[in-house]
């Protein structure tokens, strides 16, 4: 799948699918006790959640920016813990916080039609 051909409500959904898979894998690890896979996996995960959060546009996106980039910043300090602790109760905490946030960004997707989509893509560009 070439990223690029992405519009930028699927690239959002792609990059969650990918923390939530990236945390799946850092319990195996934890599992199997190998602290350079848990490390790894946690660091693909940390990376994407950065990667949401440098993204917001806060001037533009009001208080739902606001919320996503304190969300953001509360899941990266989680991360940080669960490195320490090796808490899977804390992975599992954070994938439904992902989970929850991926369903709603499904659900614009859904509702929001593609024209609508498109003007506001237009829009964010010309900025």
């Amino acid at each position: 799948m070439d990223i690029s051909s992405l519009s930028p409500l699927d690239l959002i959904i792609k990059l969650y699918d990918g923390a939530i898979s990236f945390l799946n894998k850092t319990v195996v690890a934890i599992n199997k006790k190998d602290k350079v896979q848990k490390i790894q996996y946690l660091n693909r995960s940390r990376m994407i959640i950065e990667e949401l959060l440098f993204s917001l546009n806060v001037e533009d996106g009001g208080d739902v920016a606001q919320n996503l980039q304190d969300l953001y910043t509360y899941i990266l300090l989680e991360l940080t813990r669960i490195n320490a602790s090796e808490s899977i109760d804390k992975i599992y905490h954070v994938q439904e916080l992902l989970k929850t946030l991926r369903s709603a960004w499904v659900e614009i997707k859904t509702t929001v039609p593609a024209s609508e989509l498109a003007r506001q893509q237009m829009a964010a560009r010309a900025h």
